[in-house]
């Protein structure tokens, strides 16, 4: 029988697979406009983040919901990228590319998955910029259910490394960084369309 921290686990993970259904669904209608760009990093970030946090972890309750992320970053890309709304790498984007590739590199020559995965947390973070930025300037470019659901999956991977607690400080670094760069998407789009009178969700 699943002890309740490995049963968070699996319900973080399917919180965060269904909140990319939404997410998805919102996109195929256009009730979102991501950016395709960015999200093409993250499915290059994502896939780095949950292998290096597997390893760095060496628990797989704590890793459910990065691993769910990768696969469904790389879900979403393909379908934006067959809608035919994939853009161009800009400068920022570089930047960003090349702090998570410096991560990889990290890992590689150091065997270090900790300080991989914390590098990777400050491109994720980084990276989300362009969203913020985006969701400031129009909120109506997404919609804040789904960001809410990533940073509810977020919350209970942190309540999974607690629960499951063996002094490894660096494993909340991911769980805290993501809640604070999705769950933050959410509350600012909620933020401006309070601002200018429309429709919160």
């Amino acid at each position: 029988m699943l002890e309740i921290s490995s049963c968070l686990g699996l319900l973080a993970g399917l919180i965060h697979l269904s909140s990319y259904a939404l997410y998805n669904r919102q996109m195929l209608t256009g009730a979102s406009r991501p950016n395709t760009t960015t999200w093409l990093l993250w499915t290059f970030l994502a896939g780095l983040n949950a292998a290096s946090y597997l390893i760095m972890s060496a628990d797989w309750a704590k890793s459910v919901t990065p691993i769910a992320g990768a696969a469904a970053c790389a879900v979403t890309l393909t379908l934006a990228a067959s809608k035919g709304k994939l853009s161009r790498l800009s400068r920022f984007d570089g930047v960003i590319l090349a702090i998570g590739s410096t991560a990889g590199l990290i890992w590689w020559v150091s065997r270090d998955a900790a300080w991989a995965n914390l590098l990777l947390q400050v491109a994720f973070l980084i990276s989300n910029i362009p969203t913020f930025r985006g969701v400031w300037r129009d909120p109506l470019t997404e919609k804040p259910l789904a960001w809410f659901g990533f940073g509810l999956a977020y919350i209970i991977s942190l309540i999974v490394v607690v629960l499951r607690w063996q002094g490894q400080w660096i494993d909340l670094a991911y769980p805290l960084c993501s809640l604070l760069a999705d769950g933050g998407v959410g509350a600012v789009c909620v933020l401006r369309r309070w601002q200018r009178g429309l429709k919160l969700f």
